[in-house]
């Protein structure tokens, strides 16, 4: 049991403050909550309790635990009144100098070790504790919306962030059931920085013309991700999104790696922000999605050749021993698949055209990345410009004949998944080695924080690290972007 911390004040009663009061309250502390605007304190309370109220009709909690909750919140209209406090929270504008103001206050009203935090998600924690007498008492929790929902919270730690502090923030998330995972105080501390390519990559590919949002969003459900980018963009909000990749690009010294997309710009130029403002990449005004269109039914060949070592096409092999119209043979080494005079590939980095000089073979058709390619309702492929359709045909029936819808997409380097899920190890990565968090509370991070279906380090393993590598080695040379160059934690792991 918690008994450093009873009495929390939250300073913000927007979505992220209440429902951080929510989460305190529920562990009942005593909760009291500020903001400027009084009266939209109070109606930010009202809403809770009627959100409260569905879920105990719904049999999720009690009514009297629905009351003691809001019992132990109290909405305060003077910041004096916080002098009891024994941890205060702020969730309240992403700006600098307001924090700063803020802590500036408070410091002279609150006990000298009070435990103050914010929940800031790009700001550093050592800028803003900088106007502190006591520096070391300021620490980062870093919530995720929903709060009352989300498991996750960084505890980040800035310069001058006290070990004993930055240890009862980790106690403090335990108490409210949340998972902790520590991190520097650095841009975007793990997840807002990690998950840049998520969001840049897929515009970058956009703006190229690789293919359309609709496609990539269900290539990247389909590899494993609960959204695809562009309908992730239009939840969050382009312009928070876009705020938050500008931010983090300006604090990295305008490193090639965060760029922020023209696309998004123009797109908050116009005020086409997503949901919000009923549309964004989308169009939420009744209307259904833009339909993506697969390739039509294909006879198979009736000759397939695997590899005879473990590759990542096991799974389809296994399939299509069980297929009566199907001969299924066995090569030593070489290619992982073989259709007809076409090869089969996990793509790495290259287009078909460039790989081909490297492989003897006259064509070749390569696979983007899945996380499960048995379980996956999507296979996205390019082919070499030179292979006859007949041949196209023969690997596509065959892919349908495992059930799956087939994109055939243009002949590019790492195609969509691989090419984005690449980027994203390589980021972690180098979060790693810069000392922003470690391997677990990456994983652990990217997982709780953003859904993602596994944990980067623990992909890379199953792609290979040595893959990971040439894949974004074969980007780098291909655009002769540094966007692309290899973190060296992931070159020393080859």
């Amino acid at each position: 049991m918690l008994t450093q911390i009873k009495n929390v004040a939250v300073i913000g009663a927007g979505t992220m403050g209440i429902g951080i009061a929510e989460v305190a309250a529920s562990c009942k502390q005593q909760v009291k909550v500020f903001d400027l605007n009084h009266e939209f304190a109070k109606q930010a309370k009202q809403t809770m309790a009627k959100r409260l109220e569905s879920r105990v009709k719904h049999g999720k909690i009690t009514a009297d635990f629905r009351q003691t909750l809001l019992d132990n919140i109290k909405i305060i209209t003077e910041l004096d009144e916080l002098s009891d406090s024994d941890l205060v929270i702020e969730a309240i504008i992403e700006n600098l100098e307001v924090k700063q103001k803020l802590f500036k206050q408070l410091q002279n009203i609150c006990f000298e070790d009070v435990l103050f935090a914010s929940n800031t998600s790009s700001i550093s924690i050592t800028a803003i504790a900088s106007v502190l007498v006591k520096p070391e008492n300021m620490i980062g929790l870093h919530f995720f919306n929903p709060a009352p929902v989300m498991k996750l919270v960084e505890v980040v730690a800035g310069l001058r962030s006290s070990k004993a502090n930055l240890d009862l923030g980790i106690e403090l998330c335990h108490f409210w059931n949340k998972v902790p995972v520590l991190a520097q105080s650095s841009p975007g501390f793990i997840v807002n920085r990690v998950a840049r390519p998520f969001y840049g990559e897929a515009m970058k590919m956009l703006q190229e013309q690789v293919a359309s949002l609709e496609v990539m969003d269900v290539i990247m459900t389909s590899a494993g991700f609960r959204m695809g980018p562009f309908t992730l963009m239009d939840l969050i909000g382009i312009d928070i999104n876009l705020s938050v990749s500008k931010t983090v690009f300006a604090s990295m010294y305008n490193d090639p790696r965060y760029r922020p997309s023209l696309i998004q710009e123009e797109m908050v130029a116009a005020n086409l922000l997503g949901k919000k403002t009923g549309q964004g990449f989308y169009c939420y005004d009744g209307q259904d999605k833009p339909t993506v269109h697969y390739q039509r039914t294909q006879q198979a060949a009736k000759t397939i050749s695997f590899n005879s070592e473990l590759t990542v096409f096991d799974a389809f092999k296994k399939q299509l021993k069980n297929n009566d119209d199907i001969i299924v043979t066995e090569h030593q080494g070489g290619v992982a698949m073989q259709i007809n005079d076409c090869a089969i590939e996990v793509s790495n980095g290259q287009t078909c055209k460039q790989r081909l000089t490297t492989i003897k073979q006259k064509h070749l058709a390569q696979v983007d990345l899945m996380l499960d390619y048995e379980s996956s309702p999507i296979i996205h492929l390019s082919f070499d410009e030179n292979c006859p359709k007949t041949t196209k045909n023969h690997v596509i029936g065959v892919f349908q004949q495992l059930d799956k819808q087939v994109i055939i997409g243009k002949d590019m380097p790492a195609l969509i998944a691989m090419r984005i899920v690449c980027l994203l190890i390589n980021e972690a990565a180098d979060a790693i080695e810069n000392g922003v968090c470690n391997e677990n509370d990456v994983d652990l991070a990217m997982q709780k924080g953003v859904n993602y279906p596994i944990g980067l380090i623990a992909w890379s393993h199953k792609i290979g690290i040595k893959n990971v590598v040439e894949t974004l080695d074969n980007l780098h040379h291909w655009f002769g972007d540094d966007r692309y160059r290899v973190s060296p934690w992931l070159r020393g792991k080859v």
